[in-house]
C-alpha cells in the first residue's frame, strides 16, 4: 500500500483497487480539496490511477453545475473531462429531447446511441423509459457508460466501437447522433461532411437499421441547408435554454415528408418548454416601420430558425430595416417569444441623457455595444436600454427604452 494525492482514506493495493472511484469517494475528495486550483491537483496527482477521474469531478461540480445539475446529484455518476464534455447537451436539452423522441416510438423504446460521447443523452433516453444501446471507440469512455449504466440500475449495452458499418445486436426503434465537431486539429466545425462520423455518408446505413434517425447539428447551421443536405428531414427544431441555441435538431425518416415541420424551442434549465413557436418557411417578410409604441427583439431560436417573418405575422407587427431584427407595433404582446420593450424616447446616435444608465442593444448599427457604452459613459441598468439601430432609410438612432417583458 502507498498514500498519495488521495490521502489516507484512499489507500489501496493493485489487486483490489477499483476502476473508478466510489460515491463516497468523490464526496470526500471533492471536501479535502475544496478552493485547491486544478493546476495543483494534476500537478499532485502523480501516478495514483483514480486521480484523474476524481479531478475531473472537481472540476465540473465548480464550472459545469449549471449544465449537469441533476447528473452533478446522482451518487456514484462520473463525468468525463471538460474537453469531453465541451459539445455534450445540457441535462435540460437531454431531457427535452428524450421526452419529444420517446413520444413518437413504442412503448419502452430501444434507442442505438450511435455517438455514446458523455452519455448524457443516453441517461434521458434511459429516463424517459428507453432501452439503449451505445457505441463508443473510445475505451475510456464506454467504460464510464458501463459503470455509470451500473450506477442508474438500467440494462444499456455498450459496444467498444465505432458505429460505421455497425449492425445492432439487438433491433431498434431508433437512432441518436451526436457527430463531433471537432476535427483533427481540436478546431470546430460545423458542416456534416466534417463530422465524425460523417452522417452525411452514414445516413443511408443508419436508416437502414431504424425507421428513424434523430440527428443533432452544430447551433451554427442553417435550416435551409440542413434541410437540403437530409433531404427526408420530418421535423427541424431550433433549440435554445434561456435565449440561447444549443443545438439543431433533426427527425429523419426513411421517406420524405410531404412538408417538413419546423419549431423554435426555448427551454428551462431543467428541461421544460418555455415556449414552442411553429415555423411557417413560406411566411413573407414582414412590413416595415418606423419604431412605434413597443419593440420586439425576437429570442435567439426564433432568428436562427428563420423565424423571424412567423412571429411578425402571428402578431402583426412590423420590422424597423431589413438589418435589423427588431419589430414593432402600437399593440403590446407580453406573450411575444423574445424581449418587449416600451419606446421612451428617439435620439440621434450618441445624443440624448441616459441617467439611470442602460443596457446596450446593437441591431444593424454599425458599432459594437462596448464603444458605445464607453464613449456614452453608460453603467450597465438591467430594465433601461439603449436600442442602436436602423430604420427607414437605413436612418441610425439610439432608442431609450424599458423593458417590460423576458
Amino acid at each position: 500500500m502507498r498514500e498519495g494525492l488521495l490521502g489516507a482514506s484512499y489507500l489501496y493495493t493493485m489487486t483490489d483497487r477499483l476502476p473508478f472511484p466510489t460515491a463516497e469517494q468523490v464526496v470526500a475528495f471533492c471536501h479535502e480539496n475544496r478552493g485547491m486550483a486544478l493546476h495543483s491537483l494534476r500537478l499532485k496527482a502523480g501516478k495514483d490511477p483514480l486521480a484523474p477521474c476524481l479531478i475531473d469531478q472537481v472540476q465540473v461540480r465548480r464550472e459545469m453545475s449549471e449544465r449537469f445539475g441533476p447528473l452533478i446529484e446522482r451518487a456514484g455518476y462520473l463525468f468525463p473531462s471538460k474537453s469531453r464534455l465541451s459539445q455534450a447537451s445540457s441535462c435540460a436539452t437531454a431531457i427535452w429531447k428524450a421526452a419529444e423522441l420517446c413520444k413518437t416510438l413504442p412503448k419502452a423504446p430501444r434507442i442505438w446511441d450511435a455517438t455514446g460521447g458523455s452519455g448524457v443523452d443516453t441517461w434521458a433516453f434511459e429516463m424517459a423509459g428507453a432501452r439503449t444501446l451505445v457505441t463508443e471507440p473510445d475505451p475510456y469512455l464506454a467504460d464510464l457508460h458501463r459503470h455509470n449504466a451500473s450506477i442508474l440500475g438500467t440494462d444499456r449495452i455498450v459496444m467498444t466501437a465505432a458505429s460505421e458499418g455497425i449492425i445492432p445486436p439487438v433491433p431498434v426503434d431508433a437512432i441518436y447522433v451526436d457527430p463531433s465537431r471537432l476535427d483533427a486539429s481540436g478546431n470546430r466545425v460545423y458542416h456534416p461532411a466534417d463530422c465524425q462520423p460523417n452522417p452525411l455518408q452514414e445516413m443511408s446505413h443508419w436508416l437502414s437499421q431504424a425507421p428513424w434517425v434523430w440527428l443533432k447539428l452544430s447551433p451554427m447551421v442553417d435550416p435551409d441547408e440542413a434541410l437540403r443536405w437530409f433531404p427526408t428531414t420530418h421535423t427541424l427544431f431550433t433549440v435554445s435554454v434561456q435565449r440561447e441555441v444549443k443545438e439543431v435538431l433533426l427527425a429523419i425518416g426513411r421517406a420524405p415528408a410531404q412538408r417538413p415541420e419546423r419549431w423554435a424551442i426555448d427551454l428551462d434549465p431543467q428541461g421544460g418548454v418555455h415556449y414552442a413557436l411553429a415555423l411557417d418557411a413560406d411566411a413573407t417578410a414582414p412590413p416595415l416601420s418606423a419604431p412605434r409604441a413597443y419593440l420586439y427583439d425576437a429570442d435567439a431560436a426564433v432568428v436562427a430558425g428563420r423565424g423571424l417573418p412567423t412571429a411578425a405575422a402571428r402578431y402583426g407587427l412590423a420590422q424597423l430595416h431589413p438589418q435589423s431584427r427588431l419589430l414593432t407595433s402600437d399593440a403590446l404582446h407580453l406573450d411575444f417569444p423574445g424581449r418587449v420593450f416600451a419606446v421612451d424616447a428617439i435620439h440621434p446616435p450618441y445624443q440624448g441623457t441616459w441617467p439611470k444608465g442602460a443596457s446596450v442593444v446593437v441591431r444593424g448599427y454599425p458599432d459594437t455595444a462596448d464603444r458605445i457604452r464607453k464613449r456614452l459613459r453608460l453603467p450597465e441598468n438591467a430594465e433601461h436600454y439603449l436600442l442602436a439601430t436602423v430604420w427607414g432609410d437605413k436612418e441610425l438612432g439610439f432608442i431609450a427604452a424599458r423593458r417590460l417583458w423576458a
